[in-house]
């Protein structure tokens, strides 16, 4: 090989420099990429929320009382795909109580990790905020 000819390629040495940086880079996106996938799946009910209170309202002022059955309200049952459909009403006096709506995230896909398998959300109607099972979700995933 002539002194003088060009050297073409990269080192193996290069070539573990650029892997080791691309990992690192990947470790770091990867979480990342997991909690914003599973904010939105934990925003399918926060949507909800919204028309969930405008039919408690319009219970609420025909009866006198929140409704306690989610089948009762007059607006269509959501059909989420990453939460239980079934979701639970607890009412009270419309004065003093109000309402709360839970909601349990299905098992499958799994939540990725910091977050448990199986968490609630909980809507509560007189504070107007979400709380959880689980504090991570509460502290990253919920609405404040």
């Amino acid at each position: 090989m002539s002194r003088y000819q060009k050297r073409v390629g990269m080192t193996l040495v290069e070539l573990i420099v650029v892997i080791l940086i691309i990992s690192i880079l990947a470790s770091l996106a990867i979480p990342q990429y997991f909690r914003a996938l599973e904010k939105t799946r934990a925003g399918e009910v926060a949507a909800y929320m919204g028309s969930v209170r405008r039919a408690q309202d319009r219970f609420s002022i025909k009866f006198t009382v929140y409704c306690n059955d989610a089948n009762s309200l007059d607006i269509p049952l959501l059909q989420t795909k990453y939460f239980n459909n079934a979701f639970v009403l607890t009412n009270g006096a419309v004065a003093t109580t109000g309402w709360q709506a839970t909601f349990t995230r299905l098992a499958s896909p799994m939540p990725p990790a910091p977050y448990t398998a199986g968490y609630t959300v909980i809507f509560n109607s007189l504070t107007g905020n979400f709380t959880s099972s689980d504090a991570n979700v509460t502290r990253d995933l919920l609405p404040q």
